[in-house]
């Protein structure tokens, strides 16, 4: 069984403007006390209890401003401009009437009941589980004002059963696409980024402008505009990989891109926010496909990504790679970035020298003294491996 725990952002339904008001009274008094313990040496801190701190909150709101700031939090913040209150697992309660749902939790006034806006079977399903207590642990409650409009932000904990998978799904990413998802069948389905390039030059065209008048907060604003829109894309793309995944009874292996903003590119394609590394979100998009797949049972893995692409999937050759295009030493043309997802769901690592340029099969190198990433052999295809160990 694996452990899961996401997080539900509840907005608060026809939420009126007196328990609005409580709301911000709220917040602008943990945020008071948070500064004020930020004043106190963090030796100081560390003996405080809700007994010797002045404060309008409840002890359960207080109590959890203090656990945070003796945390790391206390020792990286200098100032807080919101500090939203948050109680444990213990402080706030899930009720349900009829079909309405609303849950209770301290404010500056006292406890206060509030109902909820449920409006999918996503957030019904995890409402009642939490109702049940059903193989679901409560964690905090986080009271947040999010573009005008209140949320009761909770996290939760529940147990999903392992799958065991027969399949391997091959995700690549990249620029000409967003992703390609294959099997080692041949299988794929393709997310093209061509709209992505245009609109991140559309953002970056605006930025300019705005920069150049001075607009400041109105630039802030793009940002935020742009990065919402972009875990937006992400979110469904992750989502559509999982279902596939799902579909063909597969975990989901991927490259291991850490590092890729470090590598060289030239000045013309960095200031080209279309072409540019620097505007890749493909952590965001792995991190989304993670959680999915562990919420599904399954698991996400990582490989090395030198030579992913570069390497016949058919043969283990290295071939050239020219824009979508990948040809092998024999003449063979298909989709690159098809070709590289191939390679991810069949192999578990290649063993390249750094020298290799001739038409030597990856494959046959497993003894190699100048290999550069782990072993080539094919889990998948035990006859390989007989055939590569003899």
């Amino acid at each position: 069984m694996k452990r899961v725990t996401t997080t539900l952002k509840l907005k608060f339904l026809d939420l009126n403007a007196v328990k609005a008001e409580m709301f911000d009274q709220t917040v602008c008094a943990t945020t008071e006390l948070a500064n004020e313990l930020l004043r106190i040496s963090p030796k100081e801190r560390k003996a405080l209890t809700t007994a010797k701190v002045v404060t309008p909150l409840k002890s359960a709101l207080s109590n959890q401003v203090i656990r945070v700031l003796k945390g790391k939090a206390g020792q990286r913040v200098k100032h807080f401009k919101v500090f939203w209150p948050e109680v444990n697992n213990q402080n706030w309660k899930l009720h349900k009437v009829g079909s309405t749902y609303s849950v209770s939790f301290p404010t500056i006034q006292g406890d206060k009941r509030v109902p909820l806006e449920v409006s999918s079977s996503y957030y019904a399903e995890r409402l009642e589980r939490i109702l049940a207590e059903q193989d679901c642990e409560r964690g905090t409650l986080k009271l947040m004002k999010l573009r005008g409009c209140w949320y009761a932000v909770v996290s939760i904990t529940w147990e999903v059963p392992e799958v065991k998978s027969t399949e391997r799904l091959g995700v690549d990413r990249g620029q000409n696409r967003l992703a390609v998802a294959a099997t080692r069948w041949g299988r794929a389905v393709f997310f093209g980024g061509g709209e992505v390039a245009y609109r991140r030059r559309r953002f970056q065209k605006r930025r300019a402008q705005l920069q150049q008048a001075g607009k400041y907060r109105a630039l802030k604003r793009l940002e935020r505009k742009e990065a919402r829109w972009m875990r937006a894309v992400n979110h469904t793309v992750s989502r559509r990989i999982v279902r596939f995944a799902k579909a063909v009874n597969a975990d989901v292996w991927m490259e291991d891109l850490s590092g890729i903003r470090q590598s060289r590119q030239s000045q013309k394609a960095r200031s080209d926010a279309g072409k540019s590394r620097h505007t890749w979100s493909y952590y965001d998009l792995e991190w989304k496909v993670a959680y999915k797949l562990e919420m599904a049972g399954r698991t996400l893995h990582k490989r090395p990504a030198a030579y992913t692409s570069k390497t016949d999937h058919r043969t283990g050759l290295i071939g050239k790679r020219s824009g979508h295009l990948f040809t092998g030493q024999d003449g063979y043309c298909c989709d690159a970035d098809w070709n590289a997802a191939m390679n991810l769901a069949q192999w578990d690592g290649f063993s390249c020298p750094l020298s290799l340029k001739e038409a030597l099969p990856v494959i046959g190198r497993v003894g190699s003294g100048d290999g550069v990433v782990g072993n080539p052999l094919n889990s998948m295809n035990p006859s390989q491996l007989q055939a590569v160990g003899s």
